[in-house]
């Protein structure tokens, strides 16, 4: 049974998108390394074009870091008692729809 917090609704749903959230980072790495791969052609690969994809590869996880560090900054909040049980609920929920949108810009 749903809650009857509207500010609740769909939460319900946030560890399948946490699931996503890392199915999409995967899915970035892998839609960058193939795209350098395919503008590399076969060349011979020169020091630039090693630290190009580097840093293009590092990028990848920088939205997923962030997230999981403000949602352990959030969780240790709430074993405080700082901050409410429904608050951290809502936070969760709104954190992993944000890195789904981060990645999605990210691989577009």
């Amino acid at each position: 049974m749903e809650s009857p917090d509207r500010a609740l609704r769909g939460t319900a749903a946030t560890p399948e998108l946490w699931g996503a959230v890392y199915m999409m980072l995967v899915f970035a790495v892998l839609s960058r390394v193939l795209r350098a791969w395919l503008l590399l052609e076969g060349k011979p690969i020169g020091w630039q074009d090693v630290v190009g994809l580097g840093v293009s590869l590092l990028v990848c996880p920088a939205p997923l870091l962030i997230g999981r560090a403000f949602r352990k900054l959030l969780k240790s909040e709430v074993n405080k008692s700082l901050l409410s049980q429904r608050t951290f609920k809502i936070c969760n929920f709104w954190i992993a729809q944000l890195l789904v949108l981060a990645y999605i810009a990210l691989v577009l």
